[in-house]
């Protein structure tokens, strides 16, 4: 096939080389700044359980049909136990918010800070069982169509778009977790706030297991963080390397 055959308004198709991979970025490629890449991960891995959103580059171009239904399948299993779980937090909550304690000086829930957290806490998990919810249910019934393909398109013209998209499917998440720590907040301030010794000693103990393992999580979780600002220092140094040559 010649050049002269080849349709002019015919659009190209991005492919992935080692040059494009240096130097230009394809549109579901994180940022090249390390906290840029590491925000752009963490909301993907929050809202679509991956790292990245190649596999939508896949799905538009009709690539790997079995694997992404069974990331689908995946999603979906996890918005449902996500609902399942704002829903048990949203019962709590609304628990402590109508009872008084039984026994006021053991555990004092029902002081002013203590109140409004578990009403922050009710609200955020209110909000999360509904925007789970919804979001379950688009992408349970979209997902594949050519509407979602329609819509994944508009996402490779624009970067603000996509990252839009994925705020959306992180709220849920995102909301639930502010729901929780401000629930698990109103607990610690009753329990320190208790007229028992031994209340504040297992509020205390409990309080330092949660540390140690969010410190855990950190260290584990940690690795992409190192791998973006590796591979910022490789393109920084190459570019250093380009322009001391030229």
């Amino acid at each position: 096939m010649t050049d002269a055959t080849v349709s002019p308004s015919a659009a190209p198709v991005p492919s992935r080389s080692p040059e494009s991979d240096k130097t230009q970025p394809l549109w579901y490629d994180p940022p090249r700044h390390p906290f840029w890449c590491l925000c752009f991960k963490a909301l993907c891995m929050i809202a679509i359980s991956k790292p990245s959103v190649d596999h939508w580059d896949d799905l538009i171009n009709g690539q790997k049909k079995e694997e992404w239904v069974e990331h689908k399948k995946m999603v979906t299993d996890r918005l449902g136990n996500m609902n399942v779980t704002a829903g048990l937090v949203l019962t709590t909550s609304a628990v402590f918010i109508s009872t008084q304690p039984p026994f006021q000086p053991l555990m004092p829930y029902a002081s002013h800070g203590s109140y409004i957290l578990q009403v922050s806490s009710f609200v955020a998990a209110l909000i999360s069982l509904m925007t789970g919810t919804s979001v379950l249910i688009i992408y349970d019934t979209c997902y594949g169509n050519a509407d979602m393909k329609r819509i994944l398109k508009s996402l490779k013209r624009s970067r603000l778009r996509l990252v839009c998209s994925l705020i959306l499917m992180a709220y849920p998440s995102l909301a639930l977790a502010v729901s929780t720590l401000a629930l698990l907040t109103a607990v610690f301030i009753a329990g320190f706030t208790s007229d028992k010794l031994f209340v504040k000693i297992l509020t205390a103990i409990t309080y330092l297991t949660l540390v140690f393992l969010a410190v855990l999580a950190i260290y584990v979780f940690s690795a992409p963080w190192v791998e973006c600002v590796l591979l910022h220092v490789a393109y920084q140094t190459k570019n250093d390397l380009g322009a001391i040559s030229q």
